[in-house]
């Protein structure tokens, strides 16, 4: 609620956590972090106190005297965010700061961010390309196209009520089937609003299921552990759909059930109709 654009940068208190670390070479984890505090000249004493509250609580305690090259990708974003926590900012922004960890990694530091964010009860901003990082550690989603917000809306709003074809695109796995009306008639007969131009329907909402005397054939099965995703051709476009069965594969005819309630419908201008509109 306050302008900043007129305030110099040291007058904003606010925190930045780069996304390549950004870390001094020749300093080690403690000085890394007392930096900041330094540099505000505060009391030796304060400095001592925060600098080692900020190592307990990211769990660096033990690499106090370590240099930069002598940690890991993880351990290096820790210091990073530790760097900027200790000078208790109104906000932290983060800069991709997991984008360039293994999977692994970035899933276990993605639980640790979430639960400092409780603890500190401070705005995180947080910019990234991966819809699952968003997902889980958004409480409202900031959707941006061309430098432009498309939508900004808790998580399952984005997912279940985007506010037009990029967002729905944007989120989810597989991605949205967009269909073109005369596509989506030979799928189901229902009845859709005027001004309709395509049609989007999440796999997880397209049901399949065998039968020798079905429309569509599956090509290419997703198998991804705890789901499976059948892929059939409607005319140009390819359908991904939910596969309970775990007997079918590719070649095999089906038919496919359409969940009516859940889909997502647009105009012309690639915007969503709302369904009571």
């Amino acid at each position: 609620g306050e302008e900043m654009e007129d305030k110099d940068v040291t007058e904003r208190n606010v925190a930045y956590v780069f996304q390549d670390y950004a870390l001094y070479p020749h300093m080690t984890v403690n000085q890394n972090i007392r930096f900041p505090l330094e540099n505000m000249r505060l009391h030796k004493r304060t400095i001592d106190r925060k600098a080692r509250e900020a190592l307990a609580k990211l769990k660096l305690s033990g690499l106090k005297d370590k240099y930069p090259d002598q940690l890991s990708g993880g351990q290096k974003q820790r210091v990073a965010i530790g760097r900027a926590l200790v000078r208790d900012p109104f906000v932290f922004l983060f800069d991709e700061p997991l984008s360039s960890l293994d999977p692994q990694l970035r899933d276990h530091l993605r639980m640790e961010l979430k639960q400092l964010h409780r603890q500190l009860k401070k705005t995180f901003i947080y910019v990234t390309h991966d819809q699952l990082s968003a997902m889980i550690l958004g409480d409202r989603i900031a959707f941006l196209e061309e430098g432009k917000i498309q939508q900004i809306a808790p998580p399952s709003v984005l997912y279940h009520e985007p506010e037009n074809m990029r967002v729905a695109e944007f989120l989810g796995f597989p991605q949205i089937n967009i269909l073109q009306v005369e596509e989506f008639r030979q799928l189901s007969p229902c009845e859709l609003p005027p001004g309709t131009a395509r049609v989007g329907i999440r796999p997880e909402h397209l049901r399949i299921r065998g039968n020798p005397e079905g429309s569509w054939v599956v090509e290419w099965i997703q198998e991804i552990g705890f789901a499976r995703y059948a892929d059939f051709k409607i005319g140009n476009s390819t359908i991904s759909a939910k596969c309970d069965d775990h007997k079918i594969e590719a070649g095999q005819r089906v038919v496919c059930e359409v969940e009516e309630r859940n889909l997502i419908i647009f105009d012309r201008d690639e915007r969503t109709i709302k369904k009571n509109s």
